[in-house]
């Protein structure tokens, strides 16, 4: 790594180091289902994450990161453009895929003269739905890969029972050794995007995380069959609700073991000392914080509200950013980072300037959006305040949480006509006439999707068709 600008002259008259060799590899991870209070950095109590702490510590955290949706297909869709759901269009999971006309993350660094790969193990990330544009390779490493390759996504898409293996299967090591091996082929500057499906439930850790979090537990909760299993519900003995919460923090610790072993792999081959490391989440999970479980349900804090960590000593001296920011503001940032273009078409901006102790200088009004099995809503947080547009209450469609005094948001408001509820109207109004804006500009709307039969029966075993709740 070049950590003093003494011998930079040299370097540029030996000729030793082109412009391309200077540039940063980049690595992009997403952790499905993660939300943020339950991770150590974020103050969670338990320690799950050590590894990512360590990377917050040495890097730059960001403290209130919101996503667009509470599942995973439009919030990939928007990380991968950097656009709003109702822009980018993949709202639903039943044969919908990203436009060609959008030009992704992995687009932008494979024309940058990066090689670009992309190994996940969640099924609403398949090259099906769009996802993959931009990547050299893109691959779909759980078991059943090969079978899901081979259907139309018009099956499985809203076919709940299409999901069900994919839940009870382990595959971060698939993903770190996917990961590994293709890392040892690179000669050059990569972009890697790596999706860590396991946090996700079913929630059966190995050992010995199955035990870490509640070594005395003796029983019946196995978290096996968690959305469906009626068993798990509000009312469920507390004991065995804290033992659920404890197999989901053994998922948490089980999948944070897999970036250890990631920065383990990157010192051994030389790579440590020029590689950026993007950490977040697509979404959290809700265990009935208000009342309901899983996600792809509501727009709470648990579901929307995930981390985001941002790694490059070389580069970015440690800090944390209290301001609000956005996952569609990661890909700019990463572009910036590799002194790559950002998308022209996109209404979201660089975090580099905060991340380095500057000062807000763009509008980061937050919209999340879930239109998805039967649900119409659309969230706008401002930092202080969040508003809710529920179209499935014509009657009273807006309610409002003031997040500073009730940041669980267990008191509705609809209160919009003077103090605090009359500027989170405002902030409601801004951002939507900006999504109006932008959705009139989009390049194209999304197109079919043609996905294998076996990814829509995993999507269908596992409750994410027609169910109310999905990946």
């Amino acid at each position: 790594m070049i950590r003093s600008l003494l011998i930079v002259p040299v370097l540029v008259a030996l000729g030793a180091c082109s412009q391309e060799e200077q540039r940063p590899n980049v690595i992009l991870i997403s952790i499905d289902s993660l939300r943020a209070d339950h991770v150590g950095c974020y103050g969670y109590e338990r320690p799950t994450t050590p590894n990512l702490d360590r990377f917050a510590a040495e890097g730059v955290r960001f403290n209130e990161h919101i996503s667009s949706s509470s599942w995973t297909l439009p919030a990939h869709a928007s990380l991968f453009t950097s656009v709003p759901d109702s822009v980018h269009g993949c709202v639903e999971s039943d044969g919908v895929a990203l436009s060609p006309q959008f030009t992704t993350l992995a687009e932008r660094f494979k024309s940058g003269g990066y090689s670009t790969a992309g190994f996940y193990a969640g099924p609403y990330l398949h090259g099906a739905f769009g996802l993959g544009q931009g990547f050299d390779e893109y691959r779909y490493v759980a078991e059943d890969a090969a079978e899901f390759s081979a259907a139309e996504v018009k099956r499985w898409g809203l076919d709940p029972r299409a999901h069900a293996r994919t839940h009870k299967g382990v595959t971060n090591p698939q993903v770190h050794e996917a990961a590994s091996a293709w890392l040892a082929k690179q000669d050059g500057p990569f972009f890697l995007f790596l999706h860590f499906w396991d946090v996700h439930y079913d929630f059966t850790p190995p050992a010995p995380w199955d035990t870490r979090f509640n070594p005395g537990y003796s029983g019946p909760v196995t978290g096996e069959n968690f959305f469906f299993d009626r068993s798990i519900r509000p009312d469920m003995p507390a004991a065995d609700r804290q033992q659920l919460l404890a197999l989901y923090d053994g998922e948490v610790g089980w999948t944070d073991s897999f970036l250890g072993h990631l920065r383990g792999r990157l010192e051994e081959l030389g790579l440590d000392d020029n590689t950026v490391l993007a950490i977040t989440s697509d979404h959290g999970t809700e265990f009935f914080d208000h009342g309901g479980k899983g996600h792809r349900t509501t727009l709470y804090e648990e579901l929307i509200r995930v981390p985001f960590v941002l790694w490059y000593p070389t580069s970015l001296e440690a800090a944390v950013v209290d301001v609000q920011t956005r996952s569609i503001d990661v890909g700019p940032t990463l572009l910036e980072l590799a002194d790559l273009a950002p998308a022209s078409d996109s209404s979201a901006f660089s975090l580099l300037d905060l991340a380095r102790g500057g000062a807000l200088e763009f509008d980061n009004l937050a919209i999340s959006e879930l239109y998805s099995v039967g649900n119409r809503l659309r969230s706008v947080r401002d930092g202080r305040a969040k508003v809710l547009l529920d179209e499935n209450q014509p009657e009273a469609p807006l309610r409002w949480y003031d997040l500073s005094l009730d940041p669980s948001e267990q008191r509705a408001r609809r209160d919009f006509e003077e103090g605090a509820g009359q500027m989170a109207h405002q902030s409601f109004l801004k951002a939507q006439a900006q999504l109006l804006e932008a959705v009139s500009a989009r390049p194209g709307a999304p197109t079919s999707a043609s996905l294998p039969p076996s990814v829509l029966e995993a999507l269908r075993a596992n409750g994410y068709l027609g169910s109310g709740d999905g990946d």
